[in-house]
């Protein structure tokens, strides 16, 4: 049995219910939307200084330190003796950066925490020695052993890996490294005989991603099957914003709902169908919803004293870091599952072994789409882009660059081999090939600079073949010509990737429209995705489902589902990642 569960005031006489069953012709929400009234903050001094201004917030004593220019959160956090990962969990706002005259809260008393190392029994592993030209990359495809689980037992690898240097491997990995060496022997007899042919692009990494999943070692998690479950969507559906709107300013189009309303709603409507299919295979549930707003960081602490929350057995959402961060932390406090739909960056991750990130990281997304281009054009030639000037394109790049070379090689490739670099268009001209296909690497986020880089890179396209790697954010830019695209073969790692062909989105499909009377977004297939897994999760393997999290596989509407966590003390994050590519004008899975 479902049961949506409502315990707050309802919306002005359920006007937002009655606009969004008019202009939708949705099901009954029943939103469970939160007060948003704002709790009356204490005066604060205007002249705070560092170590002498304070509140009292939430029966809390803080600091209240005003940020100047050129300050960092680290050196602010290294002032008040407090950790990084605090700081922000005291000011929800400042992961996405903080600014001159923003207002800080610092705990003044610092909590203490004991941090206990996991203990790792090194009585079974085995020694490697390290030869010259290996690297920690290799070893690792090796063994089919993780650098970080290396790391863990050889801390001296922190200073880097030297010739004769003795490595503790797992016992356990013997097996699995010669079944690998015996895998990279076949495929070089095969590359051998295809040296002069050109690889075909549509070739499938499929060995390489399972090599480099390695089940990661999980803390142990409390819990039990049970009759019922609790899950609560925190989803940004502003409700008084939506109050205001007139009904008949919205059918002329003279007023919308905010573009978070509307991911808000279409991320919910997906996940109310995975939930009606979870009912017919006998899902018991009561459903909390609340309405959250993610700039307003004391009516996400206020929400957060409900009693209810506590007996929560799955949270989901909030969807956006700013309010994600103090209801993760609540999650922690709890003991309870918390899923980001949206977010990507790792930080909120950080000692924190509740949190499962379901968008893998642009950083990952450079790697996957490295290891794809080497698998599928290593006797091409292959050159990394330098260019756009952002500073925070410079660890794509350079991840890439690493990735790429480690896993040429692995492969036996010699220096000499490893990809070439070049600064901007006029550098990479001097590089491009007119016997081979050329694969230039651009990971930019510089939207002025990409649009006029495609440009020009189209004006070769005839004296040269060209099969052109870049961003999933370029897919965002609405000045790139699909001409272009096209014929330079456009390929981006995604996290996402609809296919219209399969017969589970046209059954998804299908019962979207009957139920909403109209067309599905990117968003309702993410809702129905996250939600469909992870309650099913629940559903099979109890509130202690964290502990098998990485050994459940999805193959999702929008997306694919490989979880793994490391280390113990930090969250889950998908490493599924799409490569897709354009041809005959549409976007295509590279990797089938």
């Amino acid at each position: 049995m479902i049961s949506v569960q409502s315990h707050l005031q309802p919306l002005n006489g359920n006007k937002l219910k009655t606009k969004l069953t008019y202009l939708f012709s949705v099901f009954t929400l029943y939103l469970l939307l939160c007060s948003s009234s704002i709790i009356a903050q204490e005066k604060e001094s205007t002249d705070i200084h560092k170590t002498k201004s304070s509140a009292t917030i939430g029966g809390v004593k803080y600091y209240l330190h005003t940020v100047e220019k050129g300050q960092t959160l680290f050196a602010i956090a290294k002032f008040y003796k407090i950790e990084v990962n605090d700081l922000v969990i005291e000011n929800p706002e400042a992961i996405d950066g903080i600014k001159p005259g923003q207002v800080l809260r610092i705990p003044v008393e610092k909590k203490v925490l004991v941090k206990q190392e996991p203990s790792i029994d090194t009585s079974n592993c085995i020694i490697h020695t390290v030869e010259k030209g290996q690297t920690l990359y290799s070893i690792t495809k090796q063994y089919g052993v993780t650098d970080e689980v290396l790391k863990k037992l050889n801390p001296e690898l922190l200073n880097g890996l030297k010739t004769g240097q003795k490595l503790k491997i797992p016992s356990d990995k013997l097996k699995t490294a010669t079944a690998q060496v015996a895998i990279t022997t076949n495929k070089e007899v095969v590359e051998e005989k295809a040296k002069e042919k050109i690889v075909d692009q549509s070739a499938t990494t499929t060995k390489i991603e399972a090599a480099d999943h390695v089940t990661s070692p999980t803390k142990k998690y409390n819990g039990d099957l049970k009759d019922e479950y609790n899950i609560a969507f925190f989803l940004p559906f502003h409700a008084d914003e939506s109050n205001a709107i007139e009904i008949e300013k919205l059918v002329k189009g003279e007023e919308q709902f905010s573009n978070k309303t509307k991911v808000a709603l279409e991320f919910y409507e997906g996940a109310k169908l995975a939930i009606d299919s979870l009912k017919k295979e006998k899902l018991n549930a009561k459903i909390f919803v609340y309405d959250v707003d993610d700039k307003d960081s004391l009516g996400v602490l206020t929400l957060l004293k409900k009693p209810e929350l506590a007996s929560m057995d799955l949270i989901i959402g909030p969807l956006y870091g700013t309010s994600f961060m103090p209801v993760a932390k609540f999650a922690k406090e709890n003991e309870i599952p918390i899923v980001s739909p949206f977010t990507q960056v790792n930080k909120i991750l950080f000692e924190n072994p509740y949190v499962c990130k379901v968008s893998p990281s642009v950083t990952l997304q450079v790697e996957r789409m490295a290891t794809y281009v080497v698998d599928s054009f290593q006797t091409q030639n292959i050159v990394l882009v330098n260019g756009g000037g952002l500073a925070k394109d410079v660890p794509f790049y350079n991840s890439f660059k690493k990735t790429a070379n480690d896993y040429l090689m692995s492969r036996s490739a010699t220096k000499k081999d490893t990809i070439k670099e070049a600064k901007g268009l006029n550098g990479l001209q001097a590089l491009l090939s007119t016997t081979q296909v050329n694969v230039v690497v651009l990971p930019s986020s510089n939207q002025s600079f990409v649009t006029d880089f495609i440009s020009k890179l189209y004006a070769l396209r005839d004296k040269y073949k060209i099969v052109l790697f870049g961003l999933q954010s370029w897919m965002n830019y609405d000045n790139l010509d699909f001409e272009y695209l096209n014929t330079v073969s456009l390929h981006t790692p995604s996290n996402t990737f609809v296919d219209y062909n399969n017969a589970k989105v046209k059954v998804f499909i299908k019962n979207y429209r009957e139920t909403y009377k109209t067309e599905p977004d990117h968003f309702s297939f993410q809702g129905f995705d996250v939600t469909y897994f992870f309650i099913n999760a629940l559903r099979q393997n109890g509130t202690g489902f964290l502990n098998n999290l990485d050994q459940l596989k999805y193959n999702g509407l929008d997306a694919n589902f490989e979880f793994s966590q490391f280390p113990v003390e930090s969250g889950f994050e998908n490493k599924y990642v799409f490569i897709q590519r354009y041809q005959d004008y549409q976007l295509v899975k590279a990797v089938q």
